[in-house]
């Protein structure tokens, strides 16, 4: 469960100058992920019910700075110690155009457990690139499994450079609290370098990810992310590609 711990935390913490601007109505996601034993593959999509602008700053930045109603799906595969497991999720995020405001739900399933894991929450833009937000998670008879704080920043330093500063807190019904800080630089719109770093009980003991992303074009990017993880139980490496396309 360590291992499933840290790869669900990759996932939850999930590069060209002069790019044209291209909105979308939908985004589709893969990732292959590597550590040790254990493989990981998942692919997702969104679909926005208004245009998504990309031309408020980075690209990879466009659903932040120009927040549309959508709904999304994505399904996961866990390969290891012989084993496999498949998860799915769907979810919602609903918009209050004007105010700053919205909500979101969803529902995962992983193979194998009888019940269904449900999550709503809901954020505040206080500016146009600055957002709080909270998200629970209950069971199906939805008795309390935790909640997580968090906010994101992103920083215009001019000349298309950009920063982007997001923290994430983390309080489960059971098991220790656990934070997270990540971190992206962007050397013009389409490509940027990021550091990310997670804990728990000790600040010694967590995962420490370096991760970049290029968009190749004005609907298509590719990721790379190696992230080390320090337990003292042991350590582990991880290798993960990423690709993302839109419409």
């Amino acid at each position: 469960m360590k291992k499933m711990s840290y790869v669900a935390s990759l996932f939850a913490f999930g590069l060209i100058s002069g790019v044209a601007h291209a909105d979308f109505n939908a985004e589709l996601n893969t990732s292959v992920l590597k550590a040790d034993d254990l493989k990981v593959f998942a692919l997702g999509g969104s679909y926005y019910f208004d245009r998504v602008h990309t031309n408020k700053g980075p690209l990879a930045e466009a659903t932040f700075l120009d927040k549309q109603s959508s709904v999304d799906a994505v399904f996961t595969r866990f390969d290891f110690d012989d084993n496999n497991v498949n998860a799915w999720a769907l979810a919602g995020t609903y918009v209050l155009q004007g105010t700053g405001l919205y909500l979101n739900a969803s529902v995962a399933h992983l193979n194998g457990y009888s019940e269904d894991i449900y999550g709503f929450g809901g954020g505040y833009y206080l500016s146009r690139d600055l957002t709080v937000y909270v998200d629970t998670e209950f069971d199906e008879d939805l008795n309390y499994l935790g909640m997580s704080l968090g906010s994101k920043k992103l920083f215009d330093l001019g000349s298309d450079h950009y920063v982007s500063l997001l923290g994430v807190y983390n309080n489960p019904d059971e098991g220790d609290d656990s934070f997270a800080l990540s971190s992206d630089f962007y050397l013009n719109r389409a490509l940027s370098v990021g550091l990310g770093y997670e804990w728990a009980d000790k600040f010694s003991d967590g995962i420490s990810s370096v991760r970049s992303q290029w968009f190749v074009n004005k609907q298509f990017a590719v990721s790379a992310e190696v992230a080390y993880a320090d337990y003292d139980s042991g350590s582990d490496t991880s290798y993960m590609l990423g690709a993302t396309m839109r419409f």
